[in-house]
């Protein structure tokens, strides 16, 4: 048998451990756990962004504050558009775990950031881009 060969027993393992794989993705009874293949290599979209401006409630209309930028990148990739783009191509992102708290407008604009495509599971089904990251901060330019 060669260095780089397999033995007829880790062959026969390996053939049953794929069959039992198999079995178990296609089994539709109950049973304690069950195997799932998710297709793809991920899923959701996620930008990178420059923010333009900070909408705000008392002075803009909005019911919370929103950032509106610009996107710079895109995990699906060079061709493709992020969904929710306004009419002049900006995004509006939202705030859901206090990265804005203490930072100005003034603070904000022209900084970095990183949003994803998100829908709600109560209320109206109306996606929105969430914050997940923001470089607010000059050691982050």
């Amino acid at each position: 048998m060669g260095e780089n060969t397999l033995s007829d027993k880790a062959a026969a393992e390996i053939g049953k451990t794929v069959r039992e794989v198999a079995r178990r993705m296609m089994n539709e009874q109950p049973h304690r756990g069950r195997w799932q293949f998710h297709g793809g290599s991920g899923g959701g979209h996620t930008i990178w962004f420059t923010i333009d401006s900070v909408l705000c409630p008392a002075i803009d209309y909005v019911e919370e504050t929103t950032l509106v930028v610009t996107a710079d990148w895109y995990t699906a990739g060079c061709s493709k558009t992020p969904p929710g783009a306004n009419d002049d191509g900006t995004y509006y992102v939202y705030d859901l775990c206090s990265y804005l708290n203490g930072l100005t407008p003034t603070d904000l604009v022209g900084t970095k950031g990183r949003a994803t495509y998100h829908y709600p599971l109560t209320g109206e089904c109306e996606p929105r881009w969430i914050i997940d990251d923001l470089c607010a901060s000059a050691e982050c330019a």
